[in-house]
């Protein structure tokens, strides 16, 4: 049941029905309008819900207030519902509620038909805006859980961390590159585009509470996969000895076999100072070759270390608001 209500279009036809029910048996005039504004005010997160049906709250007394008044003054005809455009329009954009725009014009109609205006009008429309988006928020209390296809696609993407970093320390020592090297970094930016936003609806979702975990989660791979296309960039430039490609090969793989969430990588740095060490203890080079050869390899680490402190970094700032 929970679940045949979170489909979309069941809360639209579920909301919008039991909206008019609600309006007929109060004997509320245009009884409809109240489903059509419960139809609009179905969202898909529940700030978002929250937020638009505040807007339109605002909007639509504006609309009540100004149509009586303007109706009551000038008359209500066709001309003085386009003064009364003139003014709502404007208003609504300066306060930044044009989600109540629509709705605040047909709830001006309805004076603008009526044959005695009086303080009746007011009242059916504040009730149909009430019943409309206050319907429409219950069942917007009803949305998916997107957490476990997040820890799925976070699962999927340190994997193919994994697998990329693997075949990288494979490539240093054979000199190889796979042949699914380019399509691996197209799946993951896909994955990483689909997962960031799954991370932005399950943050709107929180109503009284910003938990930005997952966007910052998928922001650090985001950073991380730059860090990886630039070590890939310089790896596939320089020619080392087999003991130096050797040592980069180890530790490279060492990095791929400690991808997961709860590694701070504080080790995984210390060893990559120690590597550098030893690089700048080796013999000074002796032709422009080896000397662009080892500006590369110093880069290289330069981008590994990126990719570790982008980790480590994430990790302690995701450690201060937990």
């Amino acid at each position: 049941m929970i679940n045949l209500m979170q489909s979309k279009t069941v809360k639209i036809t579920m909301a919008a029905t039991i909206a008019v029910l609600i309006s007929t048996y109060l004997e509320l005039d245009f009884a409809v309008t109240a489903g059509i504004i419960a139809i609009l005010s179905i969202q898909d997160t529940k700030r978002e819900a929250l937020l638009v049906g505040s807007k339109r709250i605002i909007a639509s007394s504006i609309a009540i207030i100004l149509s009586f008044a303007l109706y009551v003054l000038l008359g209500n005809n066709s001309v003085v519902f386009g003064v009364f455009l003139l003014v709502f329009i404007p208003i609504t954009n300066i306060l930044k509620i044009n989600e109540g725009m629509v709705v605040g014009a047909v709830l001006s109609t309805h004076l603008l038909i009526s044959t005695n205006i009086n303080i009746y009008w007011i009242i059916n429309e504040v009730k149909l805006t009430i019943i409309g988006i206050g319907v429409a928020m219950i069942f917007n209390l009803y949305t998916k859980s997107l957490e476990e296809d997040f820890e799925k696609n976070k699962e999927s993407l340190e994997e193919k961390y994994r697998l990329i970093l693997s075949d990288m320390a494979e490539s240093l020592v054979s000199q190889a590159v796979p042949i699914y090297d380019k399509k691996i970094l197209l799946d993951i930016e896909e994955l990483i585009k689909n997962t960031k936003l799954m991370a932005q609806i399950i943050n709107n979702n929180h109503l009284f509470k910003t938990n930005n975990y997952y966007v910052d989660y998928i922001d650090m791979r985001l950073m991380q996969l730059d860090a990886i296309k630039r070590m890939k960039r310089h790896f596939s430039r320089f020619y080392m000895t087999y003991e130096q490609t050797r040592l980069l090969s180890v530790f490279t793989n060492d990095v791929a076999i400690n991808i997961r969430e709860d590694n701070d990588c504080i080790k995984l740095i210390d060893e990559l100072d120690l590597l550098r060490k030893y690089y700048k203890m080796m013999e000074l080079p002796k032709n422009r070759i080896e000397f662009e050869n080892r500006a590369l390899l110093f880069q290289f680490l330069n981008d590994l270390e990126d990719f570790l402190v982008i980790k480590k970094e994430f990790k302690e700032y995701s450690n201060n608001f937990k």
